[in-house]
């Protein structure tokens, strides 16, 4: 498929308003007039009130228990999600794999309970996607399409990794190759609302965010998996994470090629210490409480290409884009290291889990998670807890303590 967006297309970003959708209104008095018939008033009047049921059902699936919090209208017209189980919320639900999260205790503190996120309640970008202002979660591709595709869509898969192979030995998922492909799809879909035109198409997704979360699962279910894959005898550190950035790089230009302008882009976070490494390091080294810095040091190595690519991106390489890069492996660092100032009592340890630092298996379905998530900084062997994943999003917005060259809301006020 072609590109709808030239590359070397001049980027407008300004950009006319487009109505997503319009609000239901009470009736008028000259309704209630004219209405002289009980049966039609009693109709309208069901009418209304059904609209206000669904009106308070949406607050309390989507902000009843937050401390985010939301502006009253919108920062941005959309919001696009690429990325790998620390951002799924759903796609991976119907496929055969092991990386999946659709059953108790996942969700437990989430309104809509088990949705498929890899969490106890809210993920990362649900968070962010809050901040911006968005009234509900931005939904998972594989349950959307038509003219809510205006507002944005997750396509982020579990296991999915830069390369194609990634995370196989997990079962399905979809890589980033694959979810670009899905993307390229829905602009197909969006540009029928805007009739064809698509230079109104590009203005509007100018406006927009996109955020990529990827690179975890290349290094921990591929190049540090040297039973299932042979990248760790094929490449040594530097040469994967070249061989990563390049993948990358022709990714992301593909988004830029098909509108994305305004492009959050997340390093790695700080892997060697999560329950998962700790529990299989510390069991085979017999000690305790020691991160895995052979991964940490590759991690910091490919982190370091994704911020020069970011600045690549940004000197001219992609005309028209802005890109920030987020260092998650310094906020990561960070929130386990000042642990006890954010209320977090346990940062070592999976809430959910078997064996050494409740990381050695993952959350079993039904199994009894701790009573009080909050203690918590991870929820499983992989993933953190919804508190910490509220707390990243809230430091991440604006400040420029761990994006660069700008924070995240400037970016959206371009």
């Amino acid at each position: 498929m072609k590109p709808i967006i030239e590359t070397n297309q001049p980027t407008n970003h300004t950009c006319s308003v487009y109505k997503l959708s319009t609000p239901l209104k009470p009736h008028s008095n000259s309704f209630f007039l004219r209405s002289i018939d009980s049966i039609s008033i009693f109709f309208s009047l069901m009418g209304i009130l059904r609209f206000m049921l669904l009106v308070s059902l949406g607050l309390a699936l989507f902000g009843l228990k937050t401390t985010v919090s939301q502006p009253q209208q919108a920062q941005v017209p959309c919001f696009f999600i690429f990325g790998d189980s620390l951002v799924d919320n759903g796609n991976n639900n119907r496929l055969i794999s092991l990386a999946r999260a659709n059953y108790r205790p996942y969700g437990i503190d989430f309104p809509q309970g088990s949705t498929g996120r890899f969490t106890n309640g809210r993920t990362y970008v649900d968070a962010l996607a809050q901040i911006f202002g968005f009234r509900t979660y931005i939904p998972p591709y594989s349950r959307i399409r038509g003219q809510a595709l205006l507002r944005g869509a997750n396509f982020a898969s579990g296991a999915a990794g830069i390369r194609d192979e990634t995370g196989d030995n997990l079962g399905a998922h979809t890589s980033m190759n694959q979810q670009v492909e899905l993307y390229t799809s829905a602009v197909e879909q969006m540009l029928r609302y805007f009739r064809g035109n698509t230079n109104e198409l590009q203005r509007y997704l100018s406006r927009c965010i996109f955020y990529t979360g990827m690179g975890s699962n290349d290094y921990l279910n591929n190049y540090f998996m040297p039973d299932f894959y042979s990248t760790s005898t094929t490449f040594n550190d530097k040469t994967f994470a070249d061989s990563l950035i390049k993948d990358y790089t022709q990714q992301l230009t593909r988004l830029y090629q098909f509108g994305a302008r305004k492009v959050v882009v997340t390093g790695v976070g700080q892997i060697g210490c999560i329950p998962y490494q700790l529990a299989r390091y510390n069991n085979r080294n017999n000690s305790s409480g020691r991160c895995n810095e052979k991964i940490n040091n590759a991690i910091v190595l490919f982190n370091s290409q994704v911020k020069n690519l970011v600045d690549r991106f940004n000197k001219g390489q992609l005309k028209g884009a802005k890109f920030v890069y987020l260092d998650s492996y310094k906020s990561t660092y960070d929130l386990a290291a000042n642990g006890a100032a954010y209320g977090f009592e346990v940062v070592d340890k999976g809430c959910c889990g078997v064996g050494r630092n409740n990381g050695q298996i993952t959350c079993l379905p039904l199994q009894t998670p701790c009573p009080d998530r909050t203690k918590y900084l991870f929820w499983d062997a992989f993933h953190p807890t919804e508190t910490a994943n509220i707390l990243l999003a809230k430091s991440n917005f604006n400040s420029r303590a761990y994006s660069y060259p700008m924070s995240i809301q400037e970016l959206a006020n371009l």
